[in-house]
Parts: C-alpha cells; structure tokens; sequence
C-alpha cells in the first residue's frame, strides 16, 4: 500500500507537472497568437492606408501633436465659429478645397481684396461683338462671347494684364527660364529648317541669274537671318489675360481668357471660360 501511495502521489505530481507545462504552452500561444494578430492589424491597417488628397492635406496639420484634436473632443464649438477674421496675406487661391466652408457649412471666405493695385485692369474700352459673335480685346487678341452669357446692353468692357505683373519675382524668374527654354528649342527647329531650305536651294540651283529665282534665295537667307537675330534680341514679357467684363442686367460679370498660360491652344479660350463663381459672401 505504502508503494501504491507513493507510486500514485508520483504520478499525480507527473500529471500536475505536464497540466502547468500544457497551460504554460497555451499561455504562450495565445500570447503569439495575440501578438501575431496584433501585427497583422497593425500591417493590415497600414496596407488600408490609403494616400489621397484628404488624407495629405489632414497630414500636413498637426493636429495631435498639439493637441487640438483632443480639445475638439472636450469643446466641439470651439472652432472659430462666430470669429471674423481679415488676413494680409501676399497671396491666396479662394478656390482650394480647405478654404470653402466653415465647420458648420458657412462660407470660409467673405471677400477678398486686393489692396495693392497691382491686379487692376482698366476697362474703360468698350466694344461690340461682330456677326460672329466675336470681339477684339484689349491685347488685340480675337475673343469668341460665349452665347450663354447675357448681355441686354450688347457692350462689353474690355482690358489685359501682363501675368509677370501679379507674380512674385522668384516664381516670374523661374518661368522666363523655363520659357526661355521652350522657346529657344523651338527657334533652333525653325533655323535648321531654314539652313535646309537654304542649302537645297542652293544644290538645285548652282547658278542664279533668274530675278524671281534671286529674290526666293533673297527671301529665304532673309529669313534664316532673323531667326538667329531674334534669339538675339530676345524679351520675354510675358503672357496675356485678356479680361471682360459686362453687365448682364442684375450685377457686373468678368471673365478671364487665358490662352496664352495654355499649352493647349484650344485650352484657356473666353467662351470656355466656367465657373462665373462668387467668393465674396452677402
């Protein structure tokens, strides 16, 4: 019986001993286990991640580092609502998605105000549209009235301004180069065409005693001469906008033709011009 008891108390230890041991390896699988679906959370949130505009924009104000979100949470009113604030600022695009509404659906911007001159156009010229529905602006440029605009008086004022003009000197440098650069690629396709209009002219005819063949020759080292005095003498001024402004019976509207800041040719044109949009709040 003594051996009985002593041979059971063992084996209870034993069982004892392998029930800890089992518990203990459970314990730490599910610490793993735990641990692994932690990390496939976390690789899984950041796999949902997704960068787009919103979340770049929301990236660029720290708002948890200061704190502000946590003060939103305690005071949710306190957000500038019922503040009227005037900014001088050098510059600002009333058009970008930050600055449209408030918090509780209220225009973000009231007017805006330029106090320093330098956007001002002189309209004083008036014209009428042709047959076509065209008018001359003010840079001399042909501008097509988009036929949806309403006109009651059938005047349109009209004015330019040179874009260097509302630019900053760095961002007007910048572009010259830039510019320059096109332009001059440009030049040099056109004053190897003229080289090779010239030395095949000069191959087919060895011999010119023709006055009209003479003033072709004439005419066209002519051309390859001022095509290589004008990167000479080379002033960028700079694009146009052309401005129009009319009254449509109820309040003054302006549109902008911006042709010359496209590309694209078809790109920028005054009948295209969309939206009429308002910024100033009344």
């Amino acid at each position: 019986m003594p051996c009985s008891s002593f041979t059971s108390t063992i084996s209870s230890d034993n069982n004892n001993n392998i029930n800890k041991n089992n518990n203990e390896n459970n314990n730490n699988n599910n610490n793993n286990n735990n641990n692994n679906n932690k990390k496939k959370n976390d690789g899984s949130s950041l796999l949902d991640f997704k960068l787009n505009e919103f979340t770049f924009l929301a990236s660029l104000m720290p708002k948890k580092e200061i704190g502000v979100d946590r003060f939103l949470d305690s005071y949710p009113n306190y957000d500038g609502r019922g503040a009227l604030i005037a900014i001088f600022d050098s510059g600002i695009d009333p058009a970008v998605d930050g600055l449209q509404v408030t918090s509780d659906g209220k225009p973000k911007i009231l007017d805006v105000i330029d106090c320093t001159g330098s956007g001002d156009i002189d309209t004083s010229k008036i014209v009428k549209a042709n047959a076509d529905g065209c008018i001359c602006g003010a840079s001399g440029a042909s501008l097509i009235i988009n036929t949806s605009w309403k006109n009651p008086s059938g005047e349109w004022r009209v004015g330019y301004k040179l874009v260097y003009e509302l630019f900053t000197e760095d961002l007007t440098s910048r572009l010259k180069k830039e510019r320059k650069k096109k332009w001059d690629e440009k030049n040099q396709e056109e004053i190897a065409r003229a080289v090779k209009q010239l030395a095949d002219f000069d191959q087919q005819h060895v011999k010119v005693d023709d006055a009209k063949l003479k003033r072709v020759r004439e005419d066209l080292q002519h051309r390859l001469d001022l095509l290589r005095r004008q990167s000479e003498s080379y002033d960028d001024k700079g694009p146009i906008v052309d401005a129009v402004v009319w009254h449509d019976g109820e309040v003054w509207r302006v549109a902008l033709d911006t042709q010359s800041l496209e590309d694209d040719s078809n790109c920028g044109m005054l009948a295209n011009f969309v939206p009429l949009t308002n910024y100033r709040y009344t």
